[in-house]
């Protein structure tokens, strides 16, 4: 390899050039670019190991892809950094005789542009991924419409994003001054006992972070050496670390987040700038859903004031109702149901639905019902004129137009001689599901008749039909709202068939357990949960 014209050949080249002794790496040859890329002259670094002018470059990455070169025949190319240099260089080296040629290029700045480019790309990719998590958080907290709701979200969150072992969302409770958290199922083992209603003055990282209004991150062994009266707690739950993050909105807490880890487990400095966010989304959804139920509780109790506390009662006449909300305390509705003893002796039973979800629909409900018991009470008359004359009245009403469903049911008092102790049964239905009629043999039947349009359909009022039958003594009528029977996933005569067959068990019930024999009715139909239910009950005793 030393001959002159070929070492004058490599001189001329850009590229560095070094021509190596395979077996100690000695520098034989070096052009004068190969020795000034590495900041040094060319006799500097001639007859000397690469060992000794670069001590790093034993057993690291660079000396391993040289070495390849003693057993492989061909081109052996490779891009990295000469440690000790502060270069990265892009080498081909093959082997030659008993020598290794190598031709290398600085390749430093490319390399540092690809690290940023690399950087800046991880980094867009922590940016979509974290919008995209937040995005999904945000979603999934505007379907939450109560508190137990941004809960479940907030703990579903916890464990697939954070990986946390344990979670919980509370809520500070000013009134009685402590933190409420909802499943605290979900915490820990024994989360229950230990966590139930903290006071928001007591210990703990908690209510810490809500006294500071900053997030507390701490380890197992901090959170028992700080508080040690709280070692119980924090064995519960095999706290390993542990962060406590304040919902703060307008400079007040109004909840806390905690999430716990076993173990070793514990957040990246990304987790915790994403966790922070997220509680940011979590604290709207939470105030919203507080002002929900503060609405719906107002609702609700206007909603229950507004129906019948006292059912009338007489020797042969045993009366029972049951509200029943919808499931999870979703809506507000305009179901209700009165009975009143009328001036002439009969007993006048009403069951109906107001349209709609909401306070207005409560508050349509009240007016309907003081309006029909006064027209009630005003005169006797059949139950589809009643309607009619109600139907008169909705349009002062006021507000927006007002449509609902209605069963009126007028119930003559016993007659005598021949017909002794049976009573008739007139009644009219605006749209209403029909009354269930139980004998006392427990055979029940539904008194389906062709009903006419609800209350409001028809301007000026529609044409109202009675229906008569006569009621057996013993025997019990049942009333109730399309909440019972209605379905989204089957037909409405599929609820009725069922309620006709839980009827029955009404036969059974004795005259002060009409009630309870409701509630088992109820269990028993077992609706669906998206409305409100109202039933009412009429039970009319054999004469003594």
């Amino acid at each position: 390899m030393g001959q002159p014209l070929l070492l004058r050949a490599l001189q001329e080249v850009a590229e560095g050039i070094v021509l190596l002794d395979a077996e100690h790496w000695r520098v034989e040859h070096v052009n004068d670019a190969g020795a000034a890329l590495l900041g040094l002259r060319p006799e500097e670094l001639r007859g000397r190991r690469l060992a000794e002018l670069f001590p790093q470059v034993a057993g690291s990455e660079f000396h391993l892809q040289l070495r390849r070169t003693r057993t492989e025949s061909g081109l052996v190319d490779w891009t990295g950094p000469l440690p000790g240099t502060g270069l990265h260089l892009h080498v081909r080296a093959q082997r030659l005789d008993g020598h290794v040629l190598c031709a290398y290029r600085d390749v430093s700045v490319e390399h540092a542009l690809r690290v940023e480019r690399d950087e800046l790309t991880r980094a867009l990719a922590r940016t979509v991924e974290r919008t995209t998590r937040l995005l999904a958080l945000s979603a999934a907290l505007t379907a939450a419409d109560d508190v137990r709701g941004v809960a479940r979200v907030v703990v579903d969150t916890a464990r697939s994003v954070f990986g946390a072992t344990h979670a919980a969302l509370s809520v500070v409770d000013e009134e009685r001054r402590v933190l409420r958290t909802p499943f605290l199922e979900e915490l820990a083992p024994g989360g229950v006992e230990q966590w139930h209603d903290l006071p928001l003055d007591g210990p703990g990282p908690g209510t810490a972070a809500l006294r500071e209004q900053r997030p507390r991150y701490e380890d197992g062994e901090q959170l028992r050496a700080r508080y040690p009266e709280l070692t119980a707690r924090w064995d519960a739950a095999d706290v390993g670390y542990c962060a406590a993050v304040p919902l703060v909105a307008a400079g007040r807490g109004v909840g806390l987040v905690t999430l716990v880890w076993s173990g070793d487990r514990r957040p990246s400095a990304g987790q915790r700038a994403l966790l922070e966010a997220s509680v940011s989304y979590a604290t709207q959804a939470l105030q919203r859903a507080l002002a929900l139920a503060e609405q719906r509780d107002t609702a609700r109790t206007l909603q229950l004031a507004m129906l019948t506390d006292h059912l009338p009662r007489s020797e042969d006449l045993r009366l029972a109702a049951r509200y029943v909300p919808a499931r999870l305390d979703a809506h507000v509705g305009g179901d209700w149901y009165d009975a009143v003893v009328l001036p002439d002796g009969a007993t006048l039973l009403v069951i109906g639905d107001v349209t709609g979800h909401d306070v207005t629909a409560a508050a349509a409900m009240g007016q309907l019902r003081v309006a029909l018991r006064a027209l009630a009470v005003d005169r006797a008359q059949d139950p589809s004129a009643l309607l009619a004359r109600l139907e008169s009245v909705v349009p002062s009403l006021g507000g927006e137009p007002v449509l609902a469903t209605c069963l009126v049911a007028r119930v003559e008092p016993p007659g005598t001689g021949p017909g002794a102790g049976r009573r008739a049964l007139r009644w009219a239905s605006a749209g209403h599901p029909p009354p269930l009629l139980v004998h006392p043999d427990g055979r029940a039947e539904l008194l389906r008749t062709a009903p006419d349009v609800l209350l409001g359909v028809v301007p000026g009022g529609a044409a109202r039909t009675d229906h008569r039958t006569e009621l057996p003594a013993g025997c019990t009528l049942l009333l109730c709202t399309d909440g019972l029977v209605e379905h989204r996933d089957a037909d409405l005569d599929d609820g009725l068939e069922r309620l006709r067959a839980a009827g029955t068990a009404l036969a059974r019930a004795g005259d002060d357990d009409l009630g309870p024999a409701l509630d088992a009715l109820l269990r028993a139909v077992e609706p669906a949960g998206g409305d409100d239910v109202a039933v009412l009950a009429a039970r009319f005793a054999p004469p003594r």
